[in-house]
């Protein structure tokens, strides 16, 4: 089954990059692109998608959260490390 990939925002230095592991295996995506800024080429299947730009999210319109909403799903998926 192909997953949609998702968008993950949240200001530099939240921990995007240290839990991206976790949070990936907790929205069950197999692809990392960290960094993205709108305007970049993304892939929009299986992918997570990580940026510090909260503002434009085009392409992803409804698969999108942010960096406190994605650690709420690792904790209740027991993916924490």
């Amino acid at each position: 089954m192909t997953t949609k990939s998702v968008l993950v925002y949240g200001p530099q230095g939240c921990g995007k990059t240290t839990k991206v592991a976790e949070i990936a295996k907790a929205l069950g995506l197999s692809k990392i692109q960290d960094n993205w800024e709108p305007g970049t080429p993304v892939d929009l299947l299986n992918t997570l998608v990580l940026t510090s730009n909260c503002k434009s999210h085009l392409p992803f319109q409804r698969r999108i959260m942010s960096f406190d909403q994605a650690m709420l799903v690792v904790h209740q998926q027991g993916t924490a490390a």
